[in-house]
């Protein structure tokens, strides 16, 4: 038996979810994302290792590289996390 999607407010990417703590009524984002944007990619140029420290091996890479991946790692993590939590959705037209 098939589902009526139409009926159960439901669409064909899943149950409807409310925005839930996210922005406010003029579209804006809270500030904690933008704080976590902001320490994810300060943490992705690594400005803060200084000059004339020695070049380190981690996984056959160097330290500031592997450090650098996993800050951009991390930052392609939040966006996936705050788009599929926080991200508000579109009422249809239909609505």
């Amino acid at each position: 038996m098939p589902h009526d999607y139409q009926n159960s407010g439901a669409d064909s990417h899943g149950p409807v979810r409310s925005a839930r703590s996210l922005p406010a009524s003029d579209g804006q984002f809270p500030r904690w994302i933008w704080g976590v944007y902001v320490l994810l990619f300060a943490a992705s140029v690594p400005w803060y290792i200084p000059a004339d420290t020695p070049l380190r091996l981690w996984f056959g890479l160097p330290h500031w590289v592997v450090i650098s991946l996993a800050a951009t790692f991390g930052v392609a993590l939040f966006t996936a996390f705050v788009i599929n939590r926080l991200w508000p959705s579109q009422e249809s037209p239909d609505a």
